[in-house]
């Protein structure tokens, strides 16, 4: 790429409709994850506020699953997070209506 178009492409990467535009896909991001990472994880989290409805000194035992549900929820929301951004919003032009293959992998 010549100097030229860089100039004329860092101009409009930084511009200030590009970065709300790289905000809003993060937070839709973040939050795509975060649901992906209960989806797979939701039996520790159900069987972790068993413990807590649970009466009995073994109770607390239950709420041990908490280090594993955040565990691999933390994993999902990190990895995939980390891949969606690079591949689809970071070093690229946004518009509003990449939204749909950002979110959901859509080609229009």
């Amino acid at each position: 790429m010549d100097e030229f178009t860089q100039a004329v492409f860092d101009a409009a990467y930084a511009s200030r409709r590009q970065r709300s535009l790289r905000l809003l896909f993060s937070a839709l991001l973040i939050l795509k994850h975060v649901l992906r990472g209960l989806v797979f994880s939701w039996p520790l989290y159900l069987l972790s506020a068993a413990g807590l409805a649970l009466p009995g000194q073994y109770a607390w035992a239950f709420l041990l699953l908490l280090i594993p549900a955040v565990w691999v929820s933390g994993t999902i929301l990190k990895k995939g997070l980390h891949e969606d951004y690079a591949a689809h919003v970071r070093g690229k032009l946004l518009a509003l209506r990449d939204l749909r293959r950002v979110l959901f992998g859509v080609r229009l």
